[in-house]
């Protein structure tokens, strides 16, 4: 049997601001005769130009009837700003079990962390916690209606599930990157960004960085036909944007001179293919041949060693990379380890962006908040969010981060 989860002594702990709680002139002919214009022709004339002028009114009030229906449109979203939000979230925090999920609880304490920032800026909220660790169905109806920002289920047969029952209302995937689809077609915001974002900015950063009369030499796997996936994608995004490129089958192809940059990408759909290259790339980089391997996250699946990044000076896009030199990171911790008495995990960081954007967005556009989403962007902690008109509701942001051959790693 469902039942609400209440916190009461996490909530108790944190100040939400009281609450736990966004245009007939046909053209004069030239007069031909001299004599005086009777009464009549001047009456006629007149008349014309009495309709001119009137036709002038009409037509400044008609700009103006437009212009007001304009401004009213753009309003109604200001004039539907709740006093109170109200927040509904759906995590599988299994509270009632004998070990309760660590990581979703560390989601909901992010979310706390992100409710009182926010309710120190003024902003009023409250928040409605629903454990769905066994519902493998769809959320409550009532958890849908009440509130102004959803965010979950988690699961992508919970979101479809729970989708159905929306009317006028939306759910925000936290997690799950396969929601990608049904944010395409249904009540749906994709939270996270996919690895078309990261393709998409990954291409971006090759054509600002590559120099003119260089080529970026992709690495392709010869075993297998590139028909789909990320492979392909990028590939059909190099001749999109007109970047040199030039195919090789192993990094043994690459012209490697000290002194002189080789850039270097992989397309390749097979894990082993991957990390065979990087492996290679990384042996070139330690023998001072200069190096710079452009990738996505894929390049930081298991097999590929953090020293074969740095070795390959590796500019990586990402959907998620905390920056612990970040004031706003050292302050987030101090503050999750003072309430919390331990450490903020990568679900925590994603709790506090998830819950600070989108609280955010209602606290300025109002229950009508994710019809402006390609409005306002912001940056996370360890995620961003920028939307656009289209595709719309799913989550184009990606961030760069270049991994230095000392060891250490940036944010650029």
């Amino acid at each position: 049997m469902k039942k609400f989860s209440i916190f009461a002594l996490l909530i108790c702990a944190l100040s939400f601001n009281a609450c736990a709680q966004w245009y007939l002139f046909p053209g004069k002919k030239k007069q031909q005769q001299t004599e005086k214009p009777t009464e009549s022709m001047t009456a006629f004339r007149d008349s014309l130009l009495k309709q001119e002028a009137q036709a002038q009114q009409d037509s400044l009030a008609l700009a103006d009837s437009l212009g007001a229906e304009t401004a009213a449109r753009e309003d109604v979203y200001m004039l539907d700003i709740p006093d109170v939000i109200h927040i509904g979230l759906a995590l599988p925090l299994q509270a009632s079990a004998q070990k309760p999920s660590e990581n979703f609880l560390d989601f909901y304490s992010g979310a706390l962390l992100a409710l009182r920032e926010l309710g120190s800026a003024g902003v009023k909220a409250n928040l409605q916690v629903y454990d769905c660790a066994d519902d493998k169905t769809a959320i409550p109806q009532s958890l849908i209606d009440e509130n102004d920002v959803i965010i979950g289920p988690v699961s992508y047969e919970e979101l479809e599930n729970s989708a159905a029952l929306c009317t006028g209302k939306v759910l925000i995937s936290p997690l799950e990157p396969k929601a990608t689809a049904l944010a395409a077609a249904g009540p749906v915001v994709q939270a996270p960004s996919g690895w078309n974002a990261q393709v998409d900015e990954l291409v971006r950063w090759i054509r600002e960085d590559l120099p003119i009369g260089d080529v970026l030499y992709v690495v392709r796997d010869s075993t297998a036909l590139i028909q789909d996936g990320q492979s392909a994608y990028f590939i059909e995004q190099l001749q999109a944007r007109g970047i040199r490129y030039q195919s090789v089958l192993s990094a043994t192809e690459i012209p490697f001179k000290k002194g002189q940059k080789a850039r270097v990408a992989i397309a390749s759909e097979r894990d082993n293919f991957v990390t065979t290259v990087v492996r290679s790339m990384s042996i070139e980089g330690a023998r001072n041949n200069d190096v710079i391997l452009y990738g996505t996250s894929r390049m930081r699946m298991n097999g590929i060693a953090q020293t074969d990044l740095h070795n390959t000076e590796a500019h990586l896009t990402l959907s998620y990379f905390i920056d612990y030199d970040d004031p706003a990171v050292r302050s987030f911790i101090l503050a999750y380890r003072a309430l919390f008495q331990g450490e903020p995990g990568s679900f925590a960081f994603q709790g506090y962006d998830t819950t600070h954007y989108f609280v955010t967005m209602c606290s300025k556009y109002g229950r009508q908040w994710h019809k402006k989403l390609a409005e306002y962007g912001e940056k996370g902690l360890q995620a961003d969010f920028r939307f656009s008109e289209e595709p719309a509701r799913i989550n184009q942001a990606a961030r760069r981060v270049i991994y230095n051959s000392d060891l250490t790693s940036e944010r650029r």
